[in-house]
């Protein structure tokens, strides 16, 4: 999964702009697109509901192990969850 990043979204989170913002707005859209609730999620993913909740407002940052997990459930690529749109 990790191949499919572009260089250019490696520059903007070495560069020291914050992907989260976009990160978690993505997050919450895509599994909201997909009709998975966030107690759905949470158990799948193994978190608290109420972390998960903070993940999509973006009150605490996501560990790369729950990103590429949430990639892996919701089928979707990583350089897809932190592009901008």
């Amino acid at each position: 999964m990790l191949k499919n990043i572009q260089f250019e979204n490696l520059r903007l989170i070495k560069g020291g702009k914050n992907i989260y913002p976009i990160l978690c707005e993505n997050m919450r859209r895509i599994r909201k697109n997909k009709k998975i609730t966030q107690r759905r999620m949470s158990i799948d993913m193994r978190i608290d509901q109420s972390t998960l909740s903070k993940y999509e407002s973006c009150t605490r940052n996501p560990d790369l192990n729950y990103i590429l997990e949430f990639c892996k459930l919701c089928n979707v690529s990583l350089d897809s969850l932190i592009k901008d749109r």
